[in-house]
């Protein structure tokens, strides 16, 4: 076996299956060459380029790949990056073997699995001391191909009790299950370890499902009423230093819990408005939302004046109301909105008038000029003022009265 190094161009090498349309059949042909590249890799590679020599096979003018077929993918995939940024590709370090199918094929499964990797406890150890070095949580995950959330469920585990470490290392809980467990509070961390892992029968690992399972059951068993006392903060609200936020979800799950009695239905009314949507008819909140739509629909987000229910009916649909009666109209001492005999000149009475061209005379969205509600009505109506009303009455079918 030839020890010395080279540097080339990844593409030069060749990936059996990837490369060429070699089948099982084919000593060096690795079902994984067809999995994604793995991100956490490439990224790896872009900062510290390759670090383990791909070993390779010369053979028929072929450089093909025994060992390294991973790294050579994420090689290709950070030199494309690094070209289309305008950098520097990295290169491929290659080993070169001469040897027959049956040892370059038990090289390639020997490399592979015969890896032994770092159980977590260790790994977690060797990346809170990069971390003290480099002071970035991101460099790390770098450093270890892994992502930045991975890390992080590492480093808690370093925290978490001793005896909980010791079960890791005995085998006796999933790494993952650990990371989990981590973060839960000290003594239920001690619970699960007594109760549910040291209680476990044969030597399968206790798994993640099974400790969430567990702490549900803790948390059953813990819901009968609190202590008398100052009631227990929640722990986001501890960390935050005041109450956590809401989101719907959790509005939706706080309704259905025994502290949600208490409320009164007007309390609850309104939460259940904040949780669907929907508010129950009849009540203020949902006359305020009505109302507050119409202005919003009616000037484009501005609040205005509250106009009546025909005003808020679309223009380019005709008024299906019947002529109103009499005693549903304002009287004179309302008619302080009705518009000046200047304004009310400019627009000529029409046989296919609505309630809605009625309505607009009196609400004008961008004037400041408009009469306040409280203004009084002018007693002494001049002639001319009193045949545009006629007018705008006989167009609009209504009878206004005196």
């Amino acid at each position: 076996m030839s020890r010395e190094i080279h540097y080339v161009d990844p593409q030069s090498v060749t990936i059996i299956g990837l490369d060429t349309e070699d089948n099982e059949s084919h000593p060096l042909f690795d079902e994984r060459v067809f999995s994604p590249v793995e991100e956490t890799l490439v990224r790896n590679i872009q900062v510290y380029g390759v670090q383990q020599p791909v070993i390779v096979r010369e053979i028929d003018g072929v450089t093909a790949v025994v060992d390294g077929r991973q790294r050579t993918r994420a090689t290709r995939e950070a030199a494309r990056r690094a070209v289309e940024a305008g950098e520097v590709p990295p290169k491929l370090p290659i080993c070169s073997i001469k040897a027959d199918d049956k040892r370059v094929q038990g090289i390639m499964v020997s490399t592979n699995e015969l890896r032994r990797d770092d159980d977590i406890l260790v790994k977690a150890a060797k990346a809170q001391r990069h971390l003290d070095l480099v002071g970035d949580i991101e460099e790390v995950a770098i450093a270890f191909g892994r992502t930045s959330q991975t890390i992080r469920q590492w480093l808690s585990l370093l925290e978490a009790d001793s005896r909980l470490h010791s079960a890791v290392r005995a085998g006796k809980i999933a790494a993952t299950a650990a990371c989990d467990l981590a973060k839960r509070p000290r003594e239920e961390q001690l619970a699960v370890v007594d109760k549910l892992i040291n209680g476990a029968d044969g030597d399968t690992p206790v798994s993640r499902s099974q400790v969430k399972s567990f702490i549900e059951s803790l948390s059953d068993d813990n819901k009968s009423e609190p202590a008398a006392g100052k009631p227990k903060t929640p722990k986001a609200a501890q960390a935050k230093g005041g109450q956590s936020g809401i989101t719907r979800g959790w509005l939706r799950k706080a309704l259905k819990t025994q502290a949600a009695s208490g409320l009164t239905s007007g309390q609850r009314g309104v939460l259940e408005w904040f949780a669907t949507g929907e508010s129950a008819k009849g009540t203020w909140f949902d006359q305020f939302q009505w109302d507050a739509q119409s202005e919003m629909d009616g000037n484009n987000g501005k609040p205005r004046k509250k106009a009546s229910k025909a005003a808020t009916k679309p223009k380019d649909e005709p008024a299906d109301l019947p002529p109103a009666e009499p005693a549903d109209l304002p009287d004179v001492e309302d008619a302080a909105d009705l518009p000046d005999a200047e304004d009310a000149a400019d627009i000529p009475p029409s046989e296919e008038s609505t309630t809605d061209d009625w309505a607009d005379l009196f609400e004008d969205d961008d004037s400041e000029d408009n009469f306040d509600e409280d203004d009084d009505l002018e007693d002494d109506f001049d002639e001319e003022e009193e045949a545009l009303i006629a007018d705008f009455e006989k167009s609009l079918s209504y009878d206004f009265g005196s």
